[in-house]
């Protein structure tokens, strides 16, 4: 049970980290390239609030199946890789509010949903790892 519970928990890392990549590398920039930066937003935020919320799920359900193949560490580290993806779904997508001085900076919108999104990468990396490692 054992060896399942590990490969299941690196196969649902590894799908974290493949969705990072796809929205942090892909996704953001080529829309923020492409279309205005209002449409850009709009984009990147639905993106956000309907990817995201998965995204912590997977992470969440990788932490399970590390900790039934006996890796706490790489449980660990993966519930945190889920809750970063919750905070930036609940922290950062949802920007509804009126802007303070009449208008919102949009240029630091696609660094911003990019980046907090890719800082969540090596935190998954070293679940993986650590699962590996049986730690």
């Amino acid at each position: 049970m054992e060896p399942i519970a590990q490969a299941t928990a690196i196969i649902l890392a590894g799908a974290s980290l493949g969705w990072i990549a796809l929205f942090s590398f892909v996704l953001a920039p080529v829309a923020f390239k492409q279309f205005d930066a209002g449409r850009a937003e709009r984009l990147v935020k639905h993106v956000m609030n309907s990817g995201h919320g998965i995204l912590g799920l997977i992470a969440f359900a990788s932490a399970i199946a590390a900790l039934m193949a006996g890796a706490v560490a790489g449980a660990a580290t993966a519930a945190v890789g889920g809750a970063f993806a919750f905070m930036c779904k609940f922290a950062l997508a949802p920007r509804e509010d009126k802007p303070l001085k009449g208008h919102r900076v949009l240029k630091t919108a696609r660094v911003v949903a990019s980046s907090l999104t890719a800082f969540i990468a090596p935190v998954l990396i070293a679940a993986i790892v650590l699962t590996l490692l049986k730690i």
